[in-house]
């Protein structure tokens, strides 16, 4: 079975370069595949000196060693090589200096290719830092355990072995660097420093010349999922497509890819994970567990540390392909968002445009709304065809084996909207609060999540709109500018293109109040809002229903509750069971943190009548 966890090494080791670099050049004198001949010099990047005794390799494309020299008393080399590319790297056997890539790439992976015939290439050598340090799992040190160094930009640029007793050291140039301890044996599970479970959460760290920083890693014993990959249709294993878990979050926690009879196994740490398959030919759609339809609604999986979960078949889709260009007043954009939403408003897939302005998304059969959006924040969101709002998309109809399009946009300079999110009764910011933009129709137009600042921004198209900020932890009440009670009592502001406006946001502790909503038949319904609203009828917080529940967050008071299906299947209904607003059953909200009691609704189908004639 073919696995890739995430943290897995594709470099190449250091310490174990010149352990084979004997058996290969002899290998290479014997067979007189000799085409060319590099030579060069190895200097001090500071002093310009020359440098003796330091270690120049070839790699060919694969990664497999062809060639080293040492640098003589002048710091001169001679590498003797076949013909073709190869990927050039000079180090130091002393670890007085860091590894220098060809080109000075910040990675081996990324390092560009050097002919074979090249007549000369120089590398020049810098004073490294240290990472040192030990690993340990289960009362002592560990051995044979990798420990990786990322670039902040996510490449791979060294990695060490732990010896016996669990101690490495890593020379690295100086700079910032994100770390991994990672067992190939996948017994423990991967763990970035300091006791993070992914790159992104991992603490950044600095490496100073000729200084040490000390990074420990303690492992736990992982935990194991393992199934098979197959198709939606057929029910036949697909070999070769990604399989990836992710966090309830959405951070990405391991990857591997399914053998040639579609199993599949993930190492990972102890906790509840989202599985999603992936087909990088673009032939299948993505798959999510237990047939969801995005990755918001996928169930997660709740494993332990030493369990091997079996059986976790994962189904991915035959799908047709949605393509076309993103541009601006002509301009071909690079680098924009492009995703695909289900009738319900949820996130089906995403993707980004390339150099061209082109993007391609592989959806399964369905309707879709196309929109794009720009991370830099330069250009406001859009949807297929020009609309500014999902409510406002046209749908794109998406057939198996088949490609729509040129499903094409046209983005405009946006308006945009900072501002920070802080606790109204101590100050302090509050991260991960979501702020939605609404436009004069009420329609949700942007979302953006405040940072670990408690800062954030929006990227809105020249109109007007409301602010609402949301706390997806339903600890803190919604709240609104201004420290206005409802949506309709907030203020509107009116943006132009190119302007920004600065907006904070003060929120209170708040009370959940949690809920139900079926139909007359008894099943779950998603995609209804719920409304709470105030005694003079204004929305003080909505919400979505997902698969027949619903949560809310609100400060003390008194309200009455409003079930709404945006798409019309449904009657609207008020709590309890009644159709209007004057016979609706006010329900009090205490700050005392216990829940008022569940609010239900159970929602009416509209009946459609056919016409008969008379």
């Amino acid at each position: 079975m073919t696995s890739q966890n995430v943290a897995s090494p594709r470099s190449v080791s250091q310490r174990s370069r010149l352990a084979v670099a004997s058996s290969a050049f002899l290998v290479l004198i014997t067979s007189g595949l000799f085409a060319g001949t590099i030579t060069g010099t190895v200097t001090d990047g500071q002093t310009g000196a020359k440098l003796p005794s330091m270690v120049v390799a070839a790699y060919a494309a694969s990664g497999a060693l062809q060639a080293t020299a040492t640098t003589d008393s002048a710091g001169r080399y001679s590498l003797s090589l076949p013909g073709g590319e190869f990927r050039l790297l000079a180090y130091d056997n002393s670890a007085a200096y860091a590894t220098t890539f060809a080109g000075n790439a910040e990675s081996f992976d990324i390092s560009p290719f050097v002919s074979g015939n090249q007549a000369n290439y120089d590398f020049t050598l810098i004073r490294g830092g240290t990472a040192i340090g030990s690993v340990s799992g289960g009362g002592g040190g560990l051995s044979g355990i990798t420990v990786a160094a990322y670039n902040i930009s996510g490449t791979r640029r060294s990695f060490a072995t732990t010896n016996a007793i669990g101690s490495y050291t890593m020379v690295l140039p100086p700079g910032t660097y994100k770390f991994v301890a990672f067992d190939n044996s996948a017994l423990y599970a991967p763990s970035f420093y300091s006791n993070q479970p992914s790159f992104e959460s991992a603490e950044n760290i600095s490496i100073r010349a000729q200084q040490s920083a000390g990074l420990n890693f303690v492992l736990r014993l992982a935990a194991h999922i393992a199934g098979v990959v197959s198709d939606a249709q057929s029910h036949l294993p697909l070999s070769g497509f990604i399989v990836s878990a992710y966090s309830t979050q959405g951070t990405l926690v391991a990857t591997t890819v399914s053998d040639n009879v579609g199993r599949y196994q993930l190492t990972v740490p102890d906790g509840t994970f989202r599985l999603l398959v992936a087909d990088l030919g673009h032939v299948y759609a993505t798959g999510y567990f237990a047939g969801a339809t995005s990755f918001a609604q996928t169930p997660g999986l709740t494993v332990v540390a030493g369990e091997s979960r079996t059986g976790v078949s994962l189904e991915a889709d035959r799908g047709g392909v949605v393509s076309g260009r993103i541009a601006a007043r002509g301009t071909l954009l690079c680098c924009i968002t492009v995703s695909a939403y289900n009738p319900d408003g949820s996130e089906r897939a995403a993707t980004r445009t390339d150099v061209t302005g082109r993007y391609l998304l592989v959806l399964p059969p369905g309707d879709f709304r196309i929109g794009a959006y720009d991370e830099a924040l330069v250009y406001a969101p859009q949807f297929y065809a020009g609309a500014t709002t999902f409510r406002g998309a046209t749908s794109v109809t998406v057939s198996r084996s088949q490609t729509t399009g040129p499903d094409d946009l046209s983005l405009d300079r946006a308006a945009r909207v900072t501002g920070r999110v802080s606790d109204q009764g101590t100050g302090a910011v509050i991260a991960s609060i979501l702020l939605s933009a609404y436009d004069a129709d009420g329609n949700l137009a942007a979302t953006a999540s405040t940072s670990a600042s408690g800062s954030y921004a929006l990227a809105l198209a020249a109109g007007t709109y409301r602010l609402v900020a949301f706390d997806p932890a339903l600890v803190y009440a919604t709240a609104y500018p201004q420290l206005a009670s409802t949506f309709e009592e907030s203020p509107a502001y009116d943006l132009a293109a190119d302007t920004s406006r600065s907006v904070d946001f003060a929120l209170a502790h708040g009370t959940r109040v949690t809920g139900t909503v079926v139909d007359s038949s008894g099943t779950a319904l998603s995609g209804i809002e719920i409304g709470a609203l105030s005694v003079n009828r204004n929305r003080v917080a909505t919400t979505n229903a997902h698969t027949g529940t619903f949560d809310l967050i609100l400060p003390p008071g008194n309200y009455k509750f409003v079930a709404i299906d945006p798409r019309g299947r449904y009657f609207t209904l008020y709590f309890n069971s009644t159709g209007t607003w004057a016979n609706a059953t006010p329900v009090t909200v205490t700050l005392s943190g216990s829940t008022p009691g569940t609010v239900s609704f159970i929602l009416p189908p509209k009946v459609r009548r056919r016409s008969v004639i008379h």
